[in-house]
């Protein structure tokens, strides 16, 4: 390392001395003068002889007083700090390059995971909507089966209420006929018509039921739907502060 920068100084030297001569310096003329050293190493230290010649000149023309001696240490270490400054200037943009490599593999990795997110969202709306399909058919049929159970209940209540006053018709003639209200036949009227009140107890019932169950059903849809909806919402704000993000950062 110290035979080059030897090497180097006397290849200045020696140029130096044949430009004060009004010669060109060459790799040839110059290592005749030193008397030593490969040409490539001649070669290396003149072409930097030849860079920093108009500094070199600049700053004798500023200083003439100076001793040369005094301006080639000057030189060094002028030449020693750009060199520092350029390594660390190299150092500074490799560790930066680094940082932004590191930076966009986070920001891929956070593409991926949301667009693994947006994959399985994709798949559970699918089956979400399949589902509300589901729950949606159900629920015409349930309110369907409501609506002809109530028009069988008018039915029946008219029917009961014809059968009732019948009834009651019949049950007031055999009593004015026989003067027994507890024939046979009085009683078999009485049991049809306590038949028929069980009967439209069912129904009503039955009818309750079924509007608990269409209820039920219409708020499990709500539900999943608000859901779903809310799910949504909430990964296209994360993705639109990743990208915000991935575009401040870039």
């Amino acid at each position: 390392m110290k035979s080059g920068s030897d090497t180097r100084q006397k290849v200045f030297l020696a140029a130096d001395q044949l430009l004060e001569q009004g010669l060109r310096p060459t790799q040839q003329n110059v290592r005749e003068l030193i008397g030593s050293g490969s040409l490539t190493t001649i070669n290396k230290a003149l072409g930097d002889w030849w860079k920093t010649l108009g500094e070199r000149i600049t700053r004798r023309n500023q200083h003439p007083e100076v001793p040369e001696v005094v301006l080639l240490s000057a030189g060094k270490l002028w030449d020693q700090a750009l060199a520092y400054a350029e390594q660390r200037f190299l150092e500074q943009s490799s560790q930066l390059e680094q940082q932004h490599r590191e930076r966009l593999e986070r920001v891929r990795q956070d593409d991926l995971a949301i667009t693994s997110d947006l994959r399985q969202l994709q798949e559970q709306n699918a089956r979400l909507l399949e589902r509300n399909e589901q729950l949606s058919m159900q629920l015409d049929a349930s309110q369907s089966e409501r609506l002809r159970q109530e028009e069988r209940l008018i039915r029946l209540g008219s029917d009961n209420e014809e059968q009732a006053r019948q009834i009651k018709q019949q049950a007031l003639l055999l009593e004015r006929s026989s003067g027994n209200a507890d024939t046979e036949q009085l009683l078999d009227l009485r049991v049809r018509l306590r038949i028929q009140e069980e009967d439209g107890k069912r129904l009503h019932t039955s009818n309750d039921a079924l509007a608990q169950d269409n209820a039920r059903l219409r708020q499990k849809l709500q539900e999943q739907e608000r859901g779903f909806m809310e799910r949504i919402h909430q990964l296209e704000l994360e993705l639109a502060r990743r990208e915000n993000s991935t575009l401040a950062g870039g």
